[in-house]
């Protein structure tokens, strides 16, 4: 073969194994570079998941938090309420009242005490349906609202304590007597509860009819319980006492701000959902 004809031929060869190769490694490049930007848009959307999760559970943070400031001030009350009419049951001879000769003082003592438990469970239920347990879980204040909530609700529906079914409620009763409290043929933010008037007046016509009805059906039992002598002993008054005493501290704390630290489970050993 002519010399110049193979020089030539070996020449080519170079050129198109150098074209190859640099097609070869453009292609690498190209894949390489494919690769990393479909990697870098996994983790992008990885990034904008988790962003979106972190906003949503803020938002669902912000909003229990709202809620609960929202209900603050009546839950406070009837908290209050609820707890110093159990000291006076427990601690100040209020049961003098419930078995006097005054047959007016002893009317309004029992259905003045049973209207504080109402309007408790009545602000009680409110919380638990407008704020998610899920709230009460990630934001502390919520959180520590919600637990004392919830240990005291425990406490009216558990027969542990020495007092067995003495003054036991249930949460269905409790959740029963919430419903008949409460207005809910409102355009205001906050519901309306039955105040004292209104609910002595329907308490005693519930009474007064041949089958006991709404109030006098839900809460009889319990009002017969209460006017028991045994009632200053109970351990069941203790512990609600005890609870709603903490439950007016975190609620009060939470108008400043401050949040207390956060209450441990075993401090509450009869939470129950």
């Amino acid at each position: 073969m002519d010399s110049g004809l193979l020089t030539a031929a070996i020449t080519a060869s170079f050129a198109l194994a150098g074209s190859l190769l640099a097609s070869l490694i453009a292609a690498v490049a190209s894949l390489k570079t494919q690769r990393g930007q479909a990697k870098n848009n996994e983790e992008l959307i990885l990034l904008k998941n988790r962003l979106d999760t972190d906003s949503r559970d803020r938002e669902r943070q912000l909003s229990g938090k709202a809620e609960l400031d929202k209900l603050r001030e009546p839950l406070l009350r009837a908290a209050e309420d609820l707890r110093q009419r159990i000291w006076n049951i427990r601690e100040d001879n209020f049961l003098t009242y419930l078995h006097g000769a005054d047959a007016h003082r002893r009317e309004l003592a029992l259905l003045g005490t049973m209207h504080r438990f109402a309007r408790y469970w009545a602000w009680q239920q409110l919380l638990y349906s407008r704020v998610h347990l899920l709230q009460f879980e990630t934001d502390q204040d919520t959180k520590n609202v919600g637990k004392l909530v919830g240990s005291i609700a425990s406490s009216f529906a558990t027969d542990r304590y020495s007092d067995g079914l003495y003054l036991i409620f249930w949460r269905e009763e409790q959740r029963a007597v919430a419903e008949l409290m409460v207005n809910t043929q409102t355009d205001n933010s906050i519901p309306e509860v039955t105040e004292f008037a209104s609910f002595a007046r329907r308490y005693k016509e519930d009474e007064e009819r041949e089958s006991q009805v709404d109030f006098a059906r839900w809460l009889s039992t319990f009002s017969e319980d209460l006017k028991s002598e045994k009632v200053m002993k109970s351990q069941r008054l203790s512990e609600l006492e005890a609870k709603l005493t903490r439950l007016v501290q975190e609620l009060e704390t939470g108008r400043t701000g401050s949040l207390r630290p956060e209450i441990s489970d075993q401090k509450l050993p009869d939470l129950i959902q």
